[in-house]
């Protein structure tokens, strides 16, 4: 496997065709961490929901009951 390419790329002495597929590189690389962001987020929601579904369901669990309410 190739190793990584980690070298520092200065902007102003790239081409035309450089700077345009280095700008795109970001975009995508800044999109694509925004992507797997939302989806771990949406995905830990997502399990929290069920778990708390699941336990809505168990017979074990009772109903929430008020205990005391006051009028101001």
């Amino acid at each position: 496997m190739a190793e990584p390419d980690d070298r520092l790329v200065e902007f102003n002495r790239l081409n035309p065709v450089g700077k345009v597929v280095f700008i795109a590189g970001s975009a995508f690389k800044t999109l694509g961490a925004l992507v797997d962001f939302t989806v771990g987020a949406v995905g830990s929601v997502w399990s929290e929901a069920e778990r708390a579904f699941l336990d809505e369901m168990d017979d074990g669990v009772e109903d929430a009951k008020i205990i005391d309410e006051e009028r101001n």
